[in-house]
């Protein structure tokens, strides 16, 4: 196995692992010129790099960029037995700015969007079922539309949420209410949506018309929640909200578990205090 063959097992994009292997190979470049071995690199090394790098004229989030393509081939090394530890795996340039979550919804404001949705005809039976997969289980757009009927267990009051590229796989429960909507949906609602738009398809979730997408339909269905709460903006904004609740309930572990956050780190951003608190740090740092 190569590196290459590395990346595309952690199931990243083609784009991504054509940048990773062309810093992985600025980072060989220079272990060379150094007479460096990979497998022989310490952690002292890794910091002349980085000093190396940013005396050069490389920016902070650049270095970090590499670092993250150093933890991914020193990973590598120790899956194919050339080395024993991630010399890079605690190793980041602070200062790089990251946009914080903005715009939050409140708790009773997702409640509104999912409770007062109006379900008249078959698409809007549907959309009422996302709706909820965004608001309890905090969804995206990418992973609602991976779901397949084996994902659901309503049994268990549950649902599977297959990984993607940037996220892990979990397990988490559904609300009591969804289990009968969704139940019916499965049951009456998908049959139907299937013969008017004369598709075959295991995926919970299809568009009305010919296409097997559901950006547009996703769209329109933003569009239809801004009727009734003006402030929803996008799919990630009620992501980016629930997750933020869910802090105020549960431990930084739990909620990455939950959110299907690979690191940590991306969970941190979403850890203040509480939604005031949030509020206050982006009228001092990010006033409008």
């Amino acid at each position: 196995m190569d590196f290459k063959q590395y990346l595309e097992k952690q199931q990243l994009s083609s784009n991504t692992i054509e940048g990773y292997l062309r810093l992985a190979q600025k980072l060989l470049d220079w272990f060379k010129s150094e007479g460096l071995a990979p497998e022989k690199v310490r952690y002292a090394d890794m910091l002349t790099y980085i000093r190396y790098a940013g005396n050069n004229g490389n920016s902070k989030r650049y270095i970090n960029e590499q670092l993250t393509v150093a933890r991914h081939y020193f990973n590598y090394l120790i899956k194919i037995g050339k080395a024993k530890d991630n010399v890079a795996e605690n190793l980041h340039v602070q200062g790089v700015s990251r946009r914080l979550p903005h715009d939050l919804l409140t708790e009773e404001q997702l409640q509104t969007i999912y409770e007062e949705y109006p379900i008249k005809g078959l698409a809007a039976k549907r959309n009422k079922v996302i709706l909820g997969m965004m608001v309890y289980q905090g969804l995206n757009t990418e992973e609602i539309s991976k779901l397949e009927a084996e994902h659901i267990q309503l049994k268990k009051g549950k649902i599977y949420v297959p990984g993607g590229r940037r996220s892990n796989n979990r397990l988490l429960p559904l609300a009591a209410h969804q289990v009968l909507e969704i139940q019916e949906y499965l049951d009456k609602t998908l049959p139907l949506i299937l013969a008017v738009s004369e598709k075959e398809t295991d995926k919970v979730f299809t568009s009305i018309g010919q296409s097997k997408r559901l950006d547009n339909s996703i769209t329109k269905l933003i569009k239809n929640v801004q009727k009734y709460v003006p402030e929803v903006t996008s799919v990630k904004q009620i992501r980016m909200s629930v997750i933020t609740h869910w802090l105020s309930k549960f431990n930084i572990r739990e909620v990455q578990y939950m959110a299907g956050h690979r690191y940590v780190s991306s969970t941190e951003r979403y850890q203040l205090t509480s939604l005031d608190d949030l509020q206050n740090d982006l009228n001092e740092f990010h006033p409008l």
